[in-house]
């Protein structure tokens, strides 16, 4: 029987997707969300268990409603939420506690620890990050700290700590295979961008042994097999968004817009540049090459929508009424300080919390919601104008994937923002069909249809709003340190 499908786990913050592709088209899509639990203000957990679960329960339905088995399966490639850490034990195989959410700020007080001892600057050069609660290592820090189970287990050979794509991993292999790959391993601040490997200096400040952590393979090394379908492909997700979205040439921008937001610049083998503002990162490893890349994180952009959504003004059709209030005529000047879980790229202030600013008695929740709006474009502008200058180079054209790009009326403003065009797929699902092609290297990129939207020619008013937002931000932070 021929083997024409590909199969693509797709584990997101907000839930997990499997699609099923034919000879690189995508087929099918499935879905199955998980509870987002927040023991604590600040806190954010998902449960490693439902969403095991949850992942048998979507290749269960796969096989069963295509009608179709292993044997016509090619590979099955997996794309993961990144920074979020599991610690199970290996020899139940049970989670030795929730898995703590990239979105998590539990370790912020650890990160002001290790800064004040001036770990700062080691990490940064050693790892392209910085120390923020956002990344895995300070995570694993707490946990270690805090549970006698991390204590007693670590350096035995019983102890399994990875992000979420090593966990599944491990489940879909029976328990039989513990490894991950470059662009998640470089995410946990663990990880010697410069050396390629596990950096043991750093493995022992965040409290833990080497034997802890998963071999690191290539991205599209075959990590073991599921039934006998090989496991071959795995990528965090904004990497894999950006070579879905064939950004490979040096300067090529992809962003990202889902829960968070990911701005991604290709700089292929310049894995030196560094600035405290800016990531650098793995974009990825083959076996045939290594690339890097410049980020910019942005904690809140779908899930600003989602709050204001759930939290402030229940919204019955919350996408449709995103793109009428960007085009209504309002007299307010109303700005929303998006810091929901700190502020991230280029200001990276954990103390910072949300806040509207120039409500009037005739505000409406409209005005409100086109604030929300607006904050996400302008934290985008705010990244790519410090990587622009990182770079030292000019971005021509952003490419722009994920859900919350469906809003055409925000695309607009936000190229007439940044000045640029941009280019917005019709799919939004570039992290899956990179992770599909770097598993099957042969493939020809799938056509996809695009829109290029261009800035408009009147865009003062959008620019110095911009410019009011940003100074609104600097008082913010001088308050929050005073």
């Amino acid at each position: 029987m021929d083997k024409t499908y590909q199969l693509v786990l797709d584990q997101s913050t907000s839930g997990t997707k499997l699609l099923l592709f034919q000879e690189g088209k995508i087929v099918q899509r499935y879905d199955k969300k998980h509870r987002q639990i927040y023991p604590k203000v600040g806190w954010v957990e998902h449960d490693p268990l439902e969403i095991w679960q949850n992942v048998q329960e979507l290749l269960a339905q796969v096989f069963q409603e295509q009608a179709i088995t292993a044997d016509q399966i090619v590979s099955l490639s997996l794309t993961n939420q990144r920074e979020t850490i599991v610690a199970w034990d290996r020899l139940t195989g049970n989670p030795l506690y929730n898995a703590i959410v990239w979105q998590c700020n539990r370790s912020a007080a650890i990160c002001e620890e290790l800064t004040a001892q001036g770990w700062e600057k080691t990490i940064n050069q050693k790892t392209g990050l910085r120390l923020d609660p956002y990344f895995s290592g300070t995570k694993v820090k707490w946990l270690a700290q805090e549970l006698s189970a991390i204590k007693e287990k670590s350096g035995t050979g019983e102890l399994a700590i990875g992000t979420m794509d090593s966990w599944l991993l491990w489940n879909l292999t029976q328990g039989t295979v513990f490894a991950t790959e470059a662009s998640n391993a470089c995410r946990t601040l663990f990880y010697n961008i410069e050396e390629g490997c596990w950096d043991e200096e750093l493995v022992k400040l965040f409290g833990i042994h080497l034997a802890d952590l998963p071999a690191i393979k290539p991205s599209d090394a075959v990590f073991g097999d599921y039934h006998g379908i090989p496991i071959k492909g795995i990528l965090a997700d904004s990497q894999a968004a950006l070579f879905g979205e064939g950004c490979q040439k040096l300067g090529d921008v992809k962003i990202t817009m889902g829960t968070g937001c990911s701005i991604m610049m290709q700089v292929q083998q310049e894995q030196t540049l560094r600035d405290r503002r800016i990531l650098t990162t793995v974009g990825w490893q083959t076996s045939q090459e290594t690339a890097f890349a410049l980020e910019g994180i942005i904690r809140s952009c779908g899930d600003a929508i989602n709050w204001f959504s759930e939290q402030v003004a229940p919204l019955p059709d919350v996408a449709e009424i995103c793109q009428e209030v960007l085009t209504s005529d309002s007299q307010e000047d109303i700005y929303f300080i998006p810091a929901l879980q700190g502020m991230g790229a280029p200001f990276w202030d954990n103390t910072m919390t949300a806040s509207f600013v120039g409500m009037k008695r005739t505000t409406t929740t409209h005005e409100l919601l086109k604030a929300v709006l607006e904050s996400i474009i302008f934290q985008i502008k705010a990244v790519i104008d410090v990587m622009e200058e990182v770079a030292e180079r000019l971005i021509n054209q952003v490419m722009i994937d994920g859900g919350v790009s469906k809003n055409r009326a925000l695309m607009s403003l936000l190229a007439t923002l940044i000045n640029k065009p941009v280019i917005v797929s019709e799919v939004e699902e570039f992290s899956a069909i990179g992770t599909m092609l770097v598993a099957n290297s042969t493939m020809n990129e799938p056509a996809i249809q695009q829109t290029t939207i261009v800035p408009q020619a009147e865009h003062g008013v959008i620019r110095l709003k911009y410019e009011k937002w940003k100074r609104f931000i600097e008082k913010l932070a001088a308050f929050s340190e005073g």
